[in-house]
């Protein structure tokens, strides 16, 4: 829990009252802890804070946070923190971590975040009912414009995926359909004697067929025909020598 501007008791008739400019409590009961922090914007503040010490009686952990270079570590204690603020690109850089204690945390404080916690008047963030309201309007068209960013960019990529989708689904029937064509045509031409495979000559089978008009198996029976007749012929027919 981060809360801004808690004071450490009751405002009526409390001489010795402090205000951190934020507290952050970690969410734990085995152990708990409570982070103070103290802002400062110039130097001559820093210089003349005289109360800061006080603080360290409310809190587990205590760090100064300011623009770059404006406190160095070596003017705080060993277990007080410092955090520089970039105000070029707003990034916190921590120059040196706050120490842990162990210390009783008065009861009153404790009491002081609960009722700030539950007053309808006051958010924990914001100093007045009425920021929260501007903050909450803001971030309502804020939603509003990046939802409509993100929608229509989703509708793009959905109408992408769909169009692509069409293609491939296109493209797969197409696939299919030559796919069951070529089966048809290897079934008729191996009824003609032409089976198609990879490593034989099917293509030159069926350019002779379409010449021809002839079964290539039956012309090649026929040739073997021809020549085992031209041998049987020359076994049976005299040789001259033996008339």
């Amino acid at each position: 829990m981060f809360l801004t501007e808690v004071k450490t008791g009751r405002t009526y008739d409390n001489n010795e009252l402090l205000k951190f400019d934020a507290l952050a409590m970690k969410p734990s009961w085995a152990n708990p802890c409570l982070t103070g922090y103290e802002v400062k914007v110039s130097r001559s503040d820093f210089m003349q804070d005289q109360k800061w010490p006080g603080y360290m009686a409310y809190c587990n952990k205590f760090s100064f946070v300011c623009p770059k270079g404006l406190i160095q570590k070596e003017e705080l204690p060993e277990e007080v923190g410092l955090i520089w603020y970039y105000p070029d690109t707003g990034a916190l850089r921590t120059i040196r971590p706050a120490k842990h204690r162990l210390v009783e945390i008065p009861s009153d404080i404790y009491q002081y975040m609960l009722m700030s916690r539950i007053d309808p008047d006051r958010h924990p963030f914001f100093g007045s009912r009425r920021e929260m309201l501007e903050a909450y309007v803001e971030d309502r068209v804020n939603r509003k414009s990046l939802g409509k960013e993100v929608g229509s960019k989703l509708a793009n990529e959905l109408y992408e995926a769909r169009k692509q989708l069409d293609e491939n689904q296109w493209e797969y029937n197409n696939l299919k359909s030559e796919s069951e064509l070529m089966g048809t045509v290897r079934t008729v031409l191996a009824e003609y004697g032409i089976r198609i495979y990879k490593y034989n000559d099917w293509q030159s089978q069926i350019r002779q067929r379409m010449t021809t008009g002839v079964n290539p198996q039956m012309i090649k029976l026929l040739n073997e025909v021809t020549e085992n007749a031209e041998k049987l012929k020359m076994m049976v027919e005299p040789k001259e020598d033996a008339i």
